[in-house]
């Protein structure tokens, strides 16, 4: 097949790597993948991720604004979508953006749409309490239905966000879960890990990805003083609001900031390191429907390093993978279930095992079946 992609955000420069790369990196040795490249201003000086795609360039107006981005950009995403569905005769087109993806539903092209999760809320979370940010949702939310409703195959990552789309009366949906790359996330020596980053004779809590509003380390920090001899790793990096500056100012008023350590963003070759010296894995998360109804990718991840996870509890995930992970309501039950997990020392093979289950080489399978259904 010939298929176009329309991703969520810059191919190669964002920080953290989603679904879609990993998908399509695995089925670009099959079939012809083809990209289209979002140039943003505010990840240009990272370094490019390698990639089996083929990388379509679009969008000549360098901005910071995700929205504005967009919107400006958007005569020149349309034209470049028109050229390369001729020229390359593309059969199928997987759509996860919002308004490139609304255009191309004029190409007369099959067309997949990953709802990958909540995107009206997603795209409103970088303007906390904004007007900016209630007129992105509304605009999204119109966009984004639309998309869905003249999309041939719909695929998302629970089942929690298939019920919400039959509620919308969004049939023929796929659910395909996230995953992980198990063959470079893998269990390192603990002790080792922790003494290659300066973290030797620490109890670490570690949290893996972007550093934004919707992610819930307050509870983490506000626990750190009834968890003495305990630090909190953070890795990962800001995006677009000063939610990390956020967190370290709560750090100091709660007298935990030498306990905070935040080491940005890392390439992803080094990840497993990070997670390998954490002994708890969190998926700490603020509870608004972005969260409730999809399980992200960082939970595999530590799980295929054979750490446990402690996640804040989500109906998405206790359904999809249940007493696998550890859950916390609130900063006693977060304290409590990280002095459980400790006492425990979970058998690292026994989480290993459990992310196998994810592995994306057999959830590329069976996003490939989608796509071949259309086409």
């Amino acid at each position: 097949m010939n298929i176009l992609v329309i991703p969520t955000t810059d191919w190669t420069r964002h920080p953290v790597p989603n679904r879609l790369n990993f998908i399509f990196d695995i089925l670009a040795e099959r079939h012809k993948i083809f990209v289209l490249h979002f140039h943003l201003r505010k990840f240009e000086n990272n370094a490019p991720r390698p990639t089996r795609c083929q990388l379509i360039q679009s969008g000549p107006l360098k901005i910071d604004d995700p929205s504005l981005y967009y919107v400006l950009n958007a005569p020149f995403h349309f034209f470049t979508l028109k050229r390369i569905a001729r020229k390359e005769k593309i059969d199928v087109i997987l759509s996860a953006n919002i308004l490139p993806s609304f255009m191309a539903n004029w190409l007369g092209i099959p067309i997949v749409f990953d709802y990958l999760d909540h995107l009206e809320e997603s795209a409103s979370v970088y303007y906390p309490g904004s007007f900016i940010g209630s007129m992105i949702q509304k605009g999204v939310r119109t966009l984004s239905r639309f998309n869905l409703a003249h999309a041939d195959r719909v695929i998302t990552v629970t089942e929690e966000l298939k019920k919400y789309l039959a509620g919308l009366g969004i049939q023929n949906v796929a659910v395909i879960p996230n995953g992980v790359d198990t063959g470079k996330l893998v269990p390192l020596d603990k002790e080792s890990a922790k003494e290659s980053l300066g973290l030797a004779g620490k109890i670490v809590l570690g949290y893996v990805g972007s550093l934004e509003y919707w992610v819930d380390l307050e509870t983490a920090v506000l626990a750190l003083p009834e968890l003495p001899n305990v630090v909190l790793l953070i890795v990962g990096p800001s995006l677009f609001t000063d939610y990390a500056a956020h967190i370290s100012r709560l750090a100091e008023e709660a007298g935990v900031k030498e306990r905070v350590i935040f080491k940005g963003a890392v390439p992803y070759d080094l990840i497993g390191r990070y997670i390998s010296a954490m002994d708890v894995g969190l998926n700490p998360l603020k509870k608004m429907k972005k969260n409730e109804f999809a399980a992200g990718g960082k939970v595999f991840n530590y799980l295929s390093c054979g750490r446990p996870v402690l996640s804040s509890r989500m109906i998405s995930l206790e359904r999809l993978l249940g007493d696998a992970l550890f859950y916390y309501d609130d900063v006693g039950s977060f304290s409590m279930q990280t002095k459980k997990i400790l006492e425990e020392n979970g058998n690292e093979e026994h989480f290993r095992a459990i992310s196998m289950r994810f592995d994306w080489k057999t959830l590329a399978n069976s996003y490939e079946s989608v796509l071949e259904e259309v086409q």
